[in-house]
């Protein structure tokens, strides 16, 4: 009997030393439940000897939902029962909040999130299970889209919607806020000294930037659209808004009759489609220095685009008040100028 005992126990230790080998010492467990926390290092993910997991960028993101995901590799030998994404408005979210799991073990996974609230900032992370032990990614951050942000479908080719206000503003005649090109916070003074991306001059780019010529010690990345980081569009109202390109200011022009007017005592110019809709930019100037000029006989709204032929240029549509033309050129990046957010068609 005495050696039926030790057998067993000899049994049950030697498949404790396997389970324990195959998912790894938990040496930062807590309160013993086995939760590794090994997300935000420096390697973009969460790593250990046994598991790598990589949480990928949000997807598809509504004021309600998100696609999100990850990638994750294991050592020799490492079994794993569940793979996820857990999320949370904390920075380190974890299973013990909201979860779903991807129902099946994939190297690449994605999961529908759902059941968010509008005009929210959430982080996500990729989560795996092995045995007991749950194993996570870095973590990503997204911003759910604002309900409160309205558009007008102007019946254009493309379907582009457009805000019916600028970034910053409430209202269609409010001025909002001012942004130089590729910044996402207006600011106090515009100038190349005070310009995100350059180092102090118009010639010494860092960043977008296709002509050596003008790019800090012969800089180039060859970008000429803004990536959604740098867009005042989608950094203030969440993705799936954005600032227009060179090309659908034109469009806008093209199948539109202009006419300058004002809305609630605002100088502006109104837009209108064949469908009936119109849409109101105000006349808000722009900025340089401290001080804003050409309030009320000026509208200055920057493109997403950059100008191809000078970088330090980027593409802005224009009119004033004198005539009834409007324009899509350029002008220097520094400056600070109103941004009218579209949305892609419905």
């Amino acid at each position: 009997m005495k050696k039926l005992v030790k057998a067993i126990a000899a049994i049950m230790l030697m498949t404790m030393v396997v389970f324990a080998a195959g998912c790894g010492k938990d040496d930062n467990s807590n309160n013993g439940g086995g939760i590794i926390n090994n997300g935000g290092n420096n390697n973009g993910g969460g790593t250990n000897d046994e598991v790598t997991l990589i949480t990928t960028t949000p997807q598809d993101i509504t004021s309600t939902s998100a696609v999100c995901g990850g990638t994750v590799s294991v050592s020799d030998g490492i079994t794993l029962s569940e793979v996820g994404v857990c999320w949370g408005t904390s920075s380190t979210p974890t299973v013990a909040g909201s979860h779903v799991s991807a129902g099946s073990v994939e190297e690449q996974f994605t999961c529908a999130v759902s059941g968010l609230e509008p005009d929210t900032k959430y982080y996500v992370r990729a989560y795996a299970l092995c045995g007991e032990k749950f194993y996570y990614g870095n973590a990503k951050d997204f911003t759910t889209l604002n309900n409160s942000h309205d558009y007008v479908d102007l019946g254009l080719p493309s379907g582009t919607l457009w805000a019916t206000c600028n970034v910053g503003a409430t209202t269609p005649e409010g001025y909002g806020d001012y942004f130089a090109w590729g910044e996402t916070q207006p600011k106090d003074y515009y100038d190349w000294d005070t310009y995100q991306h350059c180092n102090g001059d118009y010639d010494q780019l860092t960043k977008y930037c296709n002509d050596s010529d003008y790019g800090y010690n012969g800089f180039t990345d060859n970008l000429t659209v803004l990536q959604p980081s740098d867009d005042a569009a989608t950094a203030n109202w969440g993705s799936g808004w954005r600032m227009p390109t060179q090309a659908e200011f034109q469009e806008l022009l093209n199948n539109t009759t202009v006419s300058w007017t004002q809305q609630n005592g605002v100088n502006g110019r109104l837009f209108t489609a064949s469908n009936g809709n119109s849409l109101f930019l105000p006349a808000a100037g722009h900025h340089w220095g401290d001080e804003p000029s050409y309030a009320g006989s000026y509208g200055l709204y920057w493109s997403s685009s950059l100008y191809m032929d000078y970088p330090f240029i980027a593409g802005h549509f224009g009119y004033h008040n004198s005539d009834d033309y409007c324009y899509v050129a350029g002008t220097a990046r520094g400056y600070g100028q109103s941004v009218r957010a579209v949305r892609s068609a419905k």
